[in-house]
């Protein structure tokens, strides 16, 4: 399976899971005798959460969120090489 096929499919899972769930504890939490009305908020609190769980998880596996703000900067260390057209030590230390 392909890693594109396993994320759609942990998408759907995580928001037919999200929904059971939000449906579950609706139904727990509300009162016996239920109106059409309680059905009604029960189904729109979990279809709002499923889709919030829906939305982070598209942005966290396709559009990811940590390149949104901009490419970091890569770390420089000791032993890299000098940029073409820089000099390793100042122009006045290098005449000595």
């Amino acid at each position: 399976m392909s890693t594109a096929a396993k994320n759609v499919l942990a998408v759907v899972c995580a928001a037919v899971a999200t929904f059971a769930l939000a449906v579950a504890l609706g139904l727990r939490l509300t009162p016996a005798p239920r109106t059409r009305l309680d059905y009604l908020v029960i189904g729109s609190v979990a279809t709002f959460l499923m889709l919030g769980v829906i939305s982070g998880m598209a942005l966290v596996y396709w559009i990811k969120p940590h390149g949104l703000l901009g490419k970091g900067r890569k770390q420089e260390s000791a032993d890299s090489e000098q940029e073409p057209g820089r000099e390793s030590t100042p122009p006045d230390q290098a005449a000595r």
